[in-house]
């Protein structure tokens, strides 16, 4: 992942999918496919999970078990690509329609397969162990500022007040 990517939403494969995804949803509020319950779900489901999937791989910070959730993010679009040509075949939509949608699909598939091809990279993983080293030095110096006393006042107090007086182990109050 390159420095310019702070979130998942910022990556383009996380981008491609959601515009499918969103165009998916649209399909679905048609009343022939809306009465369909089952096909409805089935391809709402296999259509939104791509985005989850590679939501879930970034937060995972490991480009091995990232690249994974990307091969699971794509089997997840060539599903919803396939429960579309279910819908050409129960005429719920037209090859036309499909196509166009399929358009969708593949340049969602097409920056899913190129993310997951740099998470295998030589380079990704050189990328992580950097970022790794970053955050356990930035802990370190977290951890270093928190031991360090909290107020600059290194004089000693020269008066108690009453409530300030120490009690002994046996003195009541």
């Amino acid at each position: 992942m390159t420095r310019g990517v702070k979130r998942f939403t910022d990556l383009r494969a996380w981008q491609a999918c959601d515009i499918y995804k969103k165009a998916i949803y649209q399909l679905c509020n048609d009343d022939v496919i809306a009465r369909d319950f089952g096909r409805r779900r089935q391809i709402e489901e296999s259509a939104s999970r791509p985005t989850a999937h590679i939501a879930e791989g970034f937060g995972r910070f490991n480009p091995p078990d990232f690249a994974r959730f990307c091969v699971i993010a794509r089997s997840s679009l060539m599903e919803s690509q396939n429960h579309l040509r279910d819908f050409v075949d129960k005429r719920y939509i037209t090859e036309e329609r499909r196509l166009e949608l399929d358009k969708l699909a593949e340049a969602a598939l097409e920056e899913v397969t190129g993310l997951m091809e740099y998470l295998q990279s030589p380079e990704a993983l050189r990328n992580a162990r950097r970022a790794r080293e970053r955050r356990i030095a930035s802990r370190a110096e977290r951890q270093a500022r928190n031991t360090e006393p909290r107020t600059q006042n290194k004089e000693p107090r020269t008066e108690l007040e009453p409530e300030d007086e120490p009690r002994s182990e046996n003195s009541e109050g």
